[in-house]
């Protein structure tokens, strides 16, 4: 049998987690809260949330978002950051997913979901409060 993370298993990680982040937070020789993010930063040093979100704002801000477009049929050519769907019969809600790469459409297959072959949740088993922390002893180590 397989194993997941149950409830119970999941707020026993977190609480784990918990401790240890306050365990680093104390344990840090310069908690000084820097308010830029930058190749010079380190571990050593806690960025402010305000320094956090700019290095977000700034790291996404040329990124196209990505885009569905439902057609019947596709176009002579098709922008770069959209999906353009095809239903494959009527009212079936399946479709063929299609995008327009460099000179030339390519197909990424269809949105049909397949479940056979994954676990089933009577073949799964919950993991011991135990089990998870020699997980994170494991990793902490």
């Amino acid at each position: 049998m397989s194993k997941f993370i149950n409830a119970d298993g999941l707020t026993y990680l977190v609480t784990q987690l918990v401790a240890m982040m306050e365990q680093e937070a104390q344990d840090a020789t310069q908690g000084a809260i820097v308010t830029t993010i930058d190749n010079n930063s380190t571990n050593q040093q806690i960025p402010g949330a305000k320094a956090v979100y700019d290095l977000l704002v700034a790291s996404l801000a040329g990124i196209d978002k990505l885009t569905a477009q439902v057609v019947t049929t596709l176009p002579a050519t098709g922008k770069t950051n959209v999906i353009y769907l095809i239903e494959t019969a009527a009212d079936s809600h399946i479709y063929q997913q299609h995008m327009y790469i460099g000179s030339n459409w390519s197909e990424l297959g269809t949105t049909e979901i397949d479940l056979d072959g994954y676990w089933a949740k009577n073949e799964l088993v919950a993991l011991t409060n135990a089990e998870i922390q020699t997980i994170i002893d494991d990793v902490m180590a």
